[in-house]
């Protein structure tokens, strides 16, 4: 009987690691237009960059890990680097997905100063806090892991996901927030209505493999998956958002002073760090 067949926790793994893939597959299907409209001939930014690593590594992720899995392939003679580069893009992927969600929330209002330290400050101090309870946590086992699960339990651990629930519930709260500002007749009230339930979506990942990891492994590909397809989205929004809102300021000046304001440029407003690039 081969390993497949036999182990019914590998299966139901592989089974989700397929199911993660063909999910990625037919949302890349769905938006390549819509890619296409908002990526393809934008600069190349940190944003650009963001979304890219997001959007991509989970393509590379996941039959990487199908592959680690498939019995025969003894990567279990070399499993740290095996779980370092798996750990490694998962790690990757969804950062770049949570850091998507910081830029599109701090944009929505406005670049205050405020929101960008405050929600820096959360995240650094959410995963400074995810660390340090998995040393600790891993100080303090008695069965002596080896160095597959001991690397994993480190980095990837409850407090971790408990961490990215807060900010991505504090992200929540402020779109939330933002959304009673705009008539819901408006183009960028339903951009923001769709971030919500984008929001909600991967908050709602990051719960369950907060609650899951106390009773058994995390389901780390759906966490990976949610992040990527709902982080892609939130691009494509944060892009419309800023052409609205670039529209909306010329469309101030002009009625103001006849006089149009610099192409692709956002103003910041009152309390903000800088001006935001239309093109980010």
């Amino acid at each position: 009987m081969s390993a497949l067949a036999a182990d019914p926790k590998f299966q139901n793994e592989l089974y989700l690691q397929f199911s993660g893939l063909a999910i990625l597959v037919f949302d890349y299907c769905i938006n390549i237009s819509t890619e296409v409209t908002w990526t393809w001939d934008s600069k190349w930014t940190l944003v650009r960059i963001l979304f890219l690593l997001a959007r991509y590594v989970p393509f590379i992720l996941i039959p990487v890990s199908i592959y680690s899995d498939l019995p025969g392939t003894n990567v279990q003679t070399n499993c740290s680097h095996w779980d370092g580069a798996l750990i490694g893009m998962i790690i990757i992927s969804i950062l770049a997905s949570n850091a998507l969600l910081f830029i599109r929330t701090w944009v929505l209002w406005s670049g205050k100063r405020v929101v960008f330290i405050g929600l820096i400050t959360l995240g650094l101090a959410s995963l400074g806090a995810g660390i340090v309870f998995g040393a600790v946590m891993e100080e303090v086992r008695t069965d002596h892991p080896g160095p597959c699960i001991g690397l994993f339990s480190y980095l990837i651990n409850p407090w971790n996901f408990i961490g990215l629930a807060c900010f991505e519930f504090v992200t929540l709260v402020l779109t939330i927030s933002r959304i009673f500002k705009h008539d819901r007749r408006s183009r960028i009230f339903m951009i923001i209505r769709n971030d919500i339930v984008y929001t909600m979506c991967i908050l709602g990942m990051s719960v369950v493999n907060s609650v899951v990891f106390t009773w058994q492994s995390p389901v780390l590909i759906l966490q990976v998956v949610i992040h990527s397809v709902f982080g892609s989205r939130l691009l494509f929004s944060l892009r419309q958002i800023m052409r609205q809102q670039h529209i909306m300021s010329i469309s101030v000046a002009q009625s103001t002073s006849g006089d149009a304001m610099p192409p692709m440029v956002f103003s910041a407003g009152p309390g903000a760090t800088s001006s935001i690039e239309y093109e980010c």
